[in-house]
């Protein structure tokens, strides 16, 4: 008696195992998706939110030891200025610049009723007076400081 070997084939896959396949390949592409919508949809905001628009600010009429008389202003740096308020608080952000995706960006600052703000980037300073009770938005875009009055930190 001569022993013959089943012929053994390949198992089938069942439901299960189609279904973890299915599971694993489509989070394989949703995951790196969501993260690419995330990094998008943050960056659409910022440019949208931070798109601040209004007059300008007007150009000092007082000097600034006459506003700030013998207070300390508050001074702070951000985006390589150096930005000094008398009153109120600020808020800044680092906005993109150009298309999606991008590294470029410029730098905004809010400001809630500073009286006068000065900026001084790479050795100008910039002084500006948006007047008592008025918001400010202060931004430096390739080496260019502007001023607008608004913002929406003002309700």
């Amino acid at each position: 008696m001569t022993f013959v070997a089943p012929i053994v084939g390949r198992p089938r896959r069942g439901a299960t195992a189609q279904l973890t396949l299915a599971t694993v390949a489509l989070l394989a592409v949703a995951i790196p998706a969501g993260g690419l919508y995330a990094f998008w949809n943050h960056q659409h905001r910022l440019r949208v939110d931070w798109a601040i628009k209004g007059p300008p600010c007007p150009a000092p009429k007082d000097s600034w030891d006459a506003i700030v008389l013998k207070r300390q202003p508050h001074s702070f740096k951000y985006g390589g200025a150096d930005f000094a308020h008398p009153f109120g608080g600020a808020d800044c952000a680092s906005v993109p610049d150009g298309r999606f995706p991008t590294r470029d960006a410029y730098y905004v600052c809010q400001f809630t009723g500073p009286v006068m703000v000065s900026v001084t980037l790479a050795g100008r300073t910039s002084v500006f007076e948006p007047g008592y009770g008025r918001h400010a938005a202060v931004s430096i875009r390739k080496g260019n400081v502007a001023c607008v009055l608004g913002g929406w930190t003002e309700a």
